[in-house]
C-alpha cells in the first residue's frame, strides 16, 4: 500500500479521535493532552513509514532493533487509533438516533452531548492495543513453548514405537535482534533429544545472508537419524521472488549452500528412509507449493518416486495449503505431515478448550494437529515473527513429536 495513503488514513484517524475528546471534555489540560498525543502519533507514523521505505528499498532482509520496534509501535498506533474511532462512531451513531426520535416527538432535533464515561472507554481502549503490541515486542516474540503431541498410528514400524521428531519452523533469520534469543531457541531443540530434527521451512526473509550469523547455532545441532528441511516462500527471496522465480534464482542457491554448511540435508521433492533394524519409515520433502503468488515448485509425485505404499510416510510442506490440495487425496497414503507458513497471526487466543485467530479466515488448518482420512497434518505456529516483531497470545513453537504404535 502507499505510504502516503497510509499516512493521510492515520493521519485522518487520529484528527477525528482529537476532535472528539476534545468536544467530550472541556478541561484544557486533558485538551492539551490529548493534543500532545496526536502529533505524537503523527510523527512517529511519518518517521516509521519513511523508515520502513528505505528498508523495503534497499531489500527487506536484515532487521535491528530500532527497525522491530518503531514498526511495532506504529501498527499499535493503528489499531489503537481504529478501535478509539470505531467507539466514537459508535456512540455518535447512538446520539444521532437520540436526535432523530426527538425531532419526531417533539420537532426540535437536539444532539445529546457526549457522556464522559464514553470517552473514558475510549481512552482505556486506546492505551490496550499500545500496551498489548509493545508486551508482544518485549516479551513475547522470544516467549518459546515446547509443544508435546504423541500420536498413535496402527501400522508404524515395531522399532519406530516410542520415535520422537523436533519440528521448528519459519524462522525469518533476518528480523532477529538479539542473538542470545536465537541461542536460546536452538538449546531448547538440543534438549529435546530427539531421534529426528525437522525445519519446515522460511529460513530467511528475503537475503541469503541472513542465516550467516546463526549458521555455528544449527551446525551444533545433532540427533541421531540427522536433520532435515524442505524450503519455504521466503528462502526464494524476496517478494518480487515470488512472481519471477528464475530473476532470484540466485537467492535459493546460496540459501541451499548456507543449509549444507549447517549440516542440515535439504529435501527437494525426493525422499529418504530411515531405517533401524530391518524396519523403515521414508521421510519426503517438497518444495513450495502454496496458493498464488506463493512459489508452486513442489512435486509430491516426484518426491514419492521409489516409495512403496505400504511404507510410513512423513512429509515436509511447508504450506498447509498443499495438504488440502494435494496431499490428502493422493493415491499414496500419507501418514504425518508437518508444515508452517502462517505463524498463527502472531496473534491469537489458545486455551484448552478454545483457540483462535485471525489466520483461520486465510487458511483452514493454521496451527496445530488436524486430522482426516486417517492421515495427520500438523501446523507449527513458527519460532520467527515477520512484519509486526513480536507475539501476542501465539507463542513461538518448538514441537516434540512422540510417534507410538497402536
Amino acid at each position: 500500500m502507499n505510504s502516503s495513503i497510509v499516512f493521510s488514513f492515520l493521519s485522518g484517524l487520529l484528527a477525528y479521535n482529537y476532535w472528539c475528546f476534545t468536544t467530550t471534555y472541556d478541561d484544557p489540560v486533558i485538551q492539551a493532552l490529548i493534543g500532545i498525543l496526536s502529533v505524537l502519533g503523527i510523527v512517529i507514523g511519518l518517521l516509521t513509514l519513511i523508515r520502513m521505505n528505505i528498508v523495503f528499498k534497499t531489500g527487506y532482509g536484515q532487521s535491528d532493533l530500532l527497525t522491530n520496534w518503531s514498526m511495532g509501535v506504529f501498527f499499535g498506533i493503528i489499531i489503537s487509533a481504529l478501535f478509539v474511532s470505531a467507539i466514537f462512531i459508535l456512540g455518535d451513531f447512538g446520539r444521532l438516533i437520540i436526535a432523530i426520535i426527538r425531532k419526531i416527538s417533539s420537532g426540535s432535533m437536539l444532539w445529546p452531548a457526549r457522556a464522559e464515561w464514553f470517552g473514558y472507554i475510549a481512552a482505556f481502549m486506546s492505551v490496550l492495543p499500545v500496551a498489548l503490541f509493545i508486551y508482544g515486542m518485549a516479551r513475547g516474540k522470544y516467549h518459546f513453548k515446547v509443544r508435546d503431541v504423541q500420536l498413535r498410528f496402527p501400522d508404524l514400524p515395531k522399532a519406530f514405537d516410542g520415535y520422537r521428531i523436533v519440528q521448528f519452523s519459519d524462522l525469518h533469520s533476518g528480523n532477529y535482534d538479539r542473538f542470545s534469543a536465537m541461542e536460546k531457541a536452538t538449546k531448547m531443540i538440543q534438549d529435546q533429544k530427539a531421534d529426528l530434527i525437522l525445519f519446515t521451512g522460511d529460513w530467511i526473509n528475503a537475503k541469503s545472508d541472513e542465516i550467516i550469523p546463526y549458521k555455528e547455532l544449527f551446525t551444533r545441532m545433532t540427533a541421531p537419524d540427522g536433520k532435515y528441511c524442505c524450503l519455504g516462500n521466503h528462502d526464494y527471496g524476496a517478494n518480487s521472488a515470488w512472481l519471477d522465480l528464475d530473476k532470484f534464482k540466485y537467492i535459493g542457491d546460496a540459501v541451499r549452500e548456507h543449509i549444507s554448511d549447517m549440516e542440515f540435508e535439504l529435501l527437494d521433492n525426493r525422499n529418504i528412509s530411515i531405517k533401524r533394524g530391518e524396519d523403515r519409515i521414508r521421510l519426503i520433502g517438497v518444495e513450495n507449493w502454496g496458493n498464488k503468488p506463493f512459489p508452486r515448485k513442489g512435486d509430491l509425485d516426484k518426491a514419492l518416486r521409489g516409495v512403496n505404499p505400504t511404507d510410513f510416510k512423513l512429509l515436509l510442506s511447508h504450506d498447509p495449503t498443499h495438504w488440502d490440495k494435494q496431499t490428502i487425496d493422493h493415491p499414496q497414503h500419507i501418514h504425518l505431515t508437518l508444515a508452517g507458513h502462517t505463524h498463527g497471526a502472531q496473534f491469537g487466543i489458545e486455551t484448552k478448550r478454545f483457540q483462535w485467530s485471525p489466520v483461520k479466515y486465510v487458511y483452514k488448518r493454521w496451527g496445530g494437529l488436524y486430522e482426516e482420512k486417517n492421515q495427520f497434518l500438523y501446523v507449527n505456529r513458527g519460532l520467527g515473527f515477520i512484519g509486526y516483531a513480536g507475539r501476542i497470545g501465539m507463542r513461538p513453537e518448538i514441537t516434540v513429536f512422540e510417534l507410538k504404535k497402536g
